[in-house]
């Protein structure tokens, strides 16, 4: 899946977001890094080629942005893009599947993809 993210987002973007990851991503708290991979996903969803081969990073991206039910499915789409951020934080030197002392196992991952998929979400402005 890496190797899709560094096509679609391009090799000068790719190698920007893994020194930034690499600078502040160990010691970052969960919360504040998902929201850096979300937008990160978000310019790889800017990037896209009009059709996108099923089964695709790609595609699983359009597909969560187009039906974001599916990431709390844990659908194939969200096992992709999962394993992508999986792979990211692992060149970044970050922990994607954590343990809170509280609440138990969480990842970076579901965090992120929680983010994405809730991008343009703003309900103060749906009244």
């Amino acid at each position: 899946m890496i190797e899709e993210f560094k096509e679609i987002v391009g090799a000068q973007s790719y190698s920007a977001y893994l020194q930034m990851l690499k600078e502040i991503g160990p010691d970052a708290r969960t919360h504040r890094i998902s929201v850096v991979i979300a937008a990160m996903l978000r310019f790889a969803s800017r990037n896209l080629p009009p059709d996108c081969e099923e089964g695709t990073l790609a595609h699983a991206l359009v597909t969560l942005d187009e039906e974001p039910y599916l990431a709390a499915e844990e659908s194939e789409e969200y096992e992709l893009v999962f394993d992508c951020i999986d792979e990211l934080c692992d060149e970044a030197g970050m922990r994607n599947l954590r343990e809170s002392s509280r609440s138990g196992p969480y990842s970076i991952a579901d965090n992120a993809i929680a983010e994405y998929t809730t991008w343009d979400n703003m309900p103060w402005e749906d009244y």
